[in-house]
């Protein structure tokens, strides 16, 4: 169920990323790292919390 719900948010998150004008970097910017949290979040529920260990540093 949480895995649904990360997918979910993913996407929208995704959509909103490619929705946003070029030019407007500070929203774009925002929108991307929003992104790339949300696919750590993923990651982290797919396949528990050393999945993302690497990739974040932690």
């Amino acid at each position: 169920m949480e895995l649904d719900r990360t997918i979910l948010r993913l996407e929208k998150a995704r959509r909103k990323l490619l929705a946003t004008d070029p030019g407007d970097k500070e929203k774009l910017l925002a929108a991307s790292r929003k992104v790339d949290k949300l696919v750590l979040e993923y990651y982290r529920v797919k396949h528990g919390p050393r999945a993302t260990k690497f990739a974040t540093g932690k």
